[in-house]
């Protein structure tokens, strides 16, 4: 598409004259009007190559207003289907390590943000091991020694029973849209699924990672790839959605692998199964004293 532009040298017609001459030819009267555009203001004696720039500059903006706006409705789906209420569930973890794969079991309660428990239940050497989780504040009771330690600062982002998951990962539900800011990249091709391209920002400082990449399924808003970065830039580690199941209204994540890009030759596969959303959970449940029970 080619834009003309008038030789400055060539006179143009005056809108009210235009009109006057409409009028005198038993025409149709046209109203003239400005559209004016953010960041657009009038050039005089620039020339040619200045009002190129300018008009090259305001459709521009006008796309980065677009997806920035387009961004936060991509993260409010997400947002829908990941964060909860409450829930309960039964989990299967998988850890690789050096290609040898150990399995655990637990099972696993959650209410809002500042509620979470979990108890594993096989193998035989880690049952009766549990966690609980109440604001910032993490505990960790073991049943061979019949005690609860408390989990406190950089220890709540150490491997979680030697896997890839941290204590905050497997604790985390909160609205992305509250900790980050979005920015809209692009769209993206992933495993054959047309994708969003998303980077997060954090904007509070309570975050367990500063920055994140991600790319969002386009029909289902499930987060099929992510990647968590540190404040230095650093990747920490590679999270991919694999499978999700229709929980109610809501598009739930069922299978997670976890790469921890810090340790050599390891991953992490999370499969939760027997899925209860929006469900009754005992208050005792969220309680040391259900914590330390014999």
């Amino acid at each position: 598409m080619k834009i003309q532009i008038p030789n400055p040298k060539h006179q143009v017609p005056n809108p009210k004259h235009q009109e006057t001459r409409d009028k005198e030819n038993g025409g149709t009267m046209i109203e003239h009007q400005v559209i004016r555009v953010p960041g657009y203001q009038r050039i005089r004696g620039k020339g040619l190559k200045s009002r190129i720039i300018r008009l090259s500059i305001v459709p521009y903006a006008l796309c980065s207003m677009l997806f920035a706006q387009s961004g936060e409705e991509i993260i409010a789906q997400v947002d829908r289907n990941t964060v909860v209420s409450t829930v309960s569930y039964r989990a299967k973890m998988l850890i690789s390590l050096g290609g040898k794969i150990r399995e655990k079991e637990f099972i696993g309660y959650t209410r809002g943000k500042e509620y979470s428990y979990v108890e594993f239940v096989s193998p035989a050497r880690d049952k009766g091991t549990r966690f609980l989780k109440i604001g910032d504040e993490m505990w960790m009771y073991i049943h061979a020694v019949e005690r609860s330690t408390k989990i406190a600062g950089h220890m709540l982002r150490q491997s979680m029973m030697g896997s890839d998951f941290s204590y905050d990962d497997v604790a985390e539900n909160e609205k992305l849209r509250d900790l980050y800011e979005i920015e809209f990249i692009g769209i993206d091709t992933i495993d054959d699924k047309a994708c969003y391209k998303l980077e997060l920002t954090a904007k509070v400082p309570e975050v367990n990672y500063f920055f994140k990449k991600m790319w969002v399924d386009k029909k289902t808003y499930i987060p099929v790839r992510s990647e968590l970065y540190a404040k230095s830039g650093k990747l920490m580690k590679e999270v991919s959605i694999t499978e999700y199941k229709k929980v109610e209204t809501k598009n739930y994540p069922t299978k997670l692998i976890v790469v921890n890009k810090l340790r050599k030759d390891t991953f992490t596969e999370l499969i939760l199964e027997d899925i209860e959303l929006d469900s009754k959970i005992p208050a005792k449940i969220f309680t040391k004293a259900y914590l330390e029970r014999k």
